[in-house]
């Protein structure tokens, strides 16, 4: 009964601080007349960002990349070549015809349990 008890408490602690894929833009506008690319009309910043909790190397709980804002189970989605085209899809979504200046972070901490997480940003530009 207790390790039933344990199981669930770490559950419901995993779904409670589930993991989360987003994309942030910041748009022109925003951006204070500052052109942030070499060539080519600015249209936007983005930031796609995806973490996940994880058992060893196993993922548990980790950010679904084909449907931001919701959770896989189970799948390994906190990396580069996962988040790449969700970035890449926001920008054509934009108008963009080019995402320049492309830039990655990768971060992990804990013992058994880890937290990972990936962020990618770059400039939409047509």
């Amino acid at each position: 009964m207790k390790k039933i008890m344990l199981f669930l408490s770490i559950a419901a602690v995993g779904l409670l601080m589930s993991a989360c894929a987003s994309v942030e833009v910041v748009k022109n506008p925003n951006l204070n007349g500052q052109a942030i690319a070499n060539s080519g009309r600015t249209i936007a910043h983005i930031d796609a960002q995806n973490w996940g909790i994880y058992l060893f190397t196993i993922p548990l709980f980790t950010g679904s990349t084909t449907n931001p804002g919701s959770i896989d189970v189970l799948n390994d989605t906190v990396n580069v070549p996962s988040l790449m085209p969700v970035l890449t899809k926001k920008s054509k979504e934009l108008g963009a015809t080019k995402t320049l200046d492309l830039a990655s972070q990768y971060s992990e901490s804990g013992l058994i349990f880890y937290s990972r997480s990936v962020n990618i940003s770059g400039n939409a530009v047509k």
